[in-house]
Parts: C-alpha cells; sequence; structure tokens
C-alpha cells in the first residue's frame, strides 16, 4: 500500500478548520485478483490506531439501501413507481401529516408527488436538514435527542420548509434527504416492521453484512471499532445522529459495501434484470438538469461519476465517503475520510486513485 500511502497522506492533515485525521481505502479488482485495503492516520485528534477494518457511518450511500427494498416492493406488486405517494400510505394520520408537505408558488402538490419522484430527487421537495441552518442548531443544542421522523417532520413544518418548495414535482432535480425520509416511513407501511428490520430481513442477512446496522435504531454489530466523523473541528462520537434514518443512518465497513454494492449491480438483490436497469437509468426524461451536464448524474438511489474513460456506480456521502463500483473493469472504490466539511477532498482522492492506479 505504498503507492496509496503516499497519495493518502496529501489528504490527511490535522490542522485547520476542517482537519482530516484519517482515511479508511479499499480497492478490489476482481478481474485481476488483486484487493488492497488500508487505514491511514488516527481515529481522533488526540490519537488512536486505527485498522482497516473498522467501522464508520455511512451517511447517504444508505440512500442506496432504501431505494433498493423500494424496488423489491415493486417487484412483488406492492406499488408501481408512478403512484401517487399519498396514495400508497395506508394509515391516515400520517397520510394527513404529509397532505400538505409540498407548496409551490402557494399551491399544494402535495398530492403530485410520485414514489419515482422521491428516488430521482425530483420532488421538489426542501430538505430538512440542509435548508434550514437552526436544525443543525437543534442538533449540537440537544445532542441526546433521539429522533424518530415524526420528530424529524416536525421541525420541517415549524421551519416552514413545506411552504419553500423548490419546484413543482417532476420538473427539476434537488437533492433531499426528505425524499428517502418518506421512502422509509413508506417501507414501514408496505412491510408492518420497522425500517431497519425490512433491511435486516431483505439485504442485510441475506448478503451476510455483518458490520451494518442501523445506528441508534438497531443493535450494535460486531466488535470491530467504530471511526466517527467530525464536523470541522467537532467530533460527531457522542452526538445521536438518529435524524439520519433512511436517508443516512448505516454503519458498516468497506467490505460490506463492497459485497453489498456488487450483488446490487450484478442482479442478485432483483428477481428481474429490467428492474436494475430502471434504477440505473442516469437519462430518465432526457430532462436538461444542471447536475447531469457535469460529471455526476443520478438515478434511483444511485449516482454515476464519469472518470476519464471509466463511469462508476453507486453512491457518496457527506461524511466524505464513497462506494464506487465500474462494471467494465469490476473495480470497486470504497473510501472515508470522515470528515463532513470536506467531501471535495474525498472527490479528489477517487479522482487520483482512477487516474493514477486503474486508467
Amino acid at each position: 500500500m505504498k503507492q496509496f500511502e503516499d497519495l493518502v497522506k496529501l489528504l490527511i492533515n490535522p490542522n485547520g478548520s476542517a482537519p482530516i485525521y484519517n482515511c479508511l481505502l479499499y480497492l478490489n479488482d476482481t478481474k485481476r485478483n488483486i484487493k488492497n485495503t488500508g487505514a491511514f492516520g488516527q481515529m481522533y485528534a488526540s490519537g488512536g490506531a486505527i485498522e482497516s477494518n473498522y467501522r464508520f457511518r455511512i451517511g447517504s450511500i444508505t440512500k442506496t439501501f432504501t431505494a433498493t427494498v423500494i424496488l423489491q416492493l415493486m417487484e412483488e406488486g406492492a406499488l408501481q413507481l408512478d403512484d401517487h405517494y399519498l396514495d400508497c400510505l395506508k394509515n391516515s394520520e400520517t397520510k394527513k401529516i404529509f397532505s400538505e408537505l409540498l407548496f409551490f408558488e402557494g399551491i399544494n402538490y402535495s398530492s403530485h408527488i410520485t414514489i419515482k419522484n422521491l428516488l430521482q430527487h425530483k420532488s421538489g421537495i426542501r430538505d430538512y436538514f440542509a435548508d434550514d441552518e437552526r436544525f443543525f442548531k437543534c442538533i449540537m443544542d440537544f445532542p441526546n435527542q433521539n429522533w424518530d421522523w415524526k420528530k424529524i417532520m416536525e421541525k420541517y413544518f415549524e421551519y416552514n420548509l413545506n411552504e419553500k418548495g423548490v419546484f413543482k414535482p417532476n420538473t427539476d432535480f434537488y437533492y433531499s434527504d426528505t425524499n428517502y425520509l418518506l421512502l422509509a416511513v413508506l417501507i414501514e407501511e408496505l412491510t408492518n416492521m420497522p425500517y431497519h428490520e425490512a433491511l435486516e430481513k431483505r439485504i442485510l442477512s441475506p448478503l451476510s453484512l455483518n458490520d451494518t446496522y442501523l445506528e441508534f435504531y438497531q443493535s450494535k454489530k460486531g466488535a470491530a471499532p467504530i471511526i466517527f466523523p467530525f464536523h470541522g473541528m467537532y467530533s460527531l462520537k457522542n452526538v445521536n445522529t438518529s435524524f439520519d434514518w433512511g436517508g443516512g443512518g448505516l454503519i458498516s465497513s468497506a467490505n460490506d459495501l463492497d459485497i453489498f454494492l456488487r450483488s446490487l449491480l450484478t442482479g442478485q438483490l432483483f428477481k428481474e434484470v429490467e428492474t436494475l436497469q430502471l434504477m440505473m437509468n442516469f437519462d430518465d426524461d432526457n430532462m436538461n438538469i444542471p447536475s447531469k451536464r457535469g460529471r455526476i448524474s443520478h438515478g434511483m438511489g444511485l449516482q454515476q461519476k464519469k472518470i476519464g474513460d471509466h463511469y462508476f456506480i453507486g453512491h457518496n456521502s457527506a461524511y466524505g465517503g464513497m462506494m464506487f463500483y465500474d462494471l467494465e473493469t469490476k473495480f470497486s472504490i470504497i473510501l472515508a475520510i470522515n470528515q463532513v466539511l470536506a467531501p471535495h477532498k474525498a472527490e479528489w482522492l477517487m479522482k487520483k486513485l482512477v487516474e493514477d492506479f486503474i486508467s
């Protein structure tokens, strides 16, 4: 790993307002039967050795798991992607809570939102976390607060985010964690079990992902330590991040994420190959969306990055995490730098790894 260590050393910096104390790196080239794993840096500002099998908060990579369950439910006939979200809710109280979810230019479009809109971030719904700084302040003021989806949505409505819709459903793209909170609520209603139990039954247990679990909702798995992320100079170790839930609440390891992504993208988690093709449709509706003109395109719980001649499919996270796989070369990259304020540096590292060691 000496060649990788020299590259990662350019990234790790314990100084400044957004220090990067560590990096977990996992590269798997199954065509050439080459696997490299490494752990660099230290766990905390004060030190602490790390190993490559340590776990970490995977943040928005969780969205890929959530989307997978939704598409499994579609295959089972429990829903159709063009169904309106409110029509799919069986609980009248839940339906009432979401009946004024999205206003745009004073008009209520809540009943127009489809499941497909949520999966593709085309609902126009604001992000309960990113679109009002009061939510993060509340988290830091009450770090032990345990969040369920109703408490989260109370804040969403308290901040009047429902009245500030970005656009009418299915007319543009806007990345929002709220979309995947709503999808996790739907999973609970359609499966008649808690979201984390549905994940366990449908993905985690069948794939033997023994390092992966929904933090704050599920009993801790395994004995490997967890490397917690930083927000600037502040460790989030003792901050209850249960608000991430269906959009970002999983703990996992690089090995587990590699197993999951390869299983997903080789069709092992669906009955029909067409389902995977739907999930990976990165040019849906041929919409002229700014994000699609750059290096990152969005499907359903999946992102596609073009680096050189390679197209990597997977998802990233605000914690500086990457989970990507190239269908052509069968090469996967999993990495985590565990710093909320430096996701661009994780992007830089992935790009360098592809350019220097794959291309």
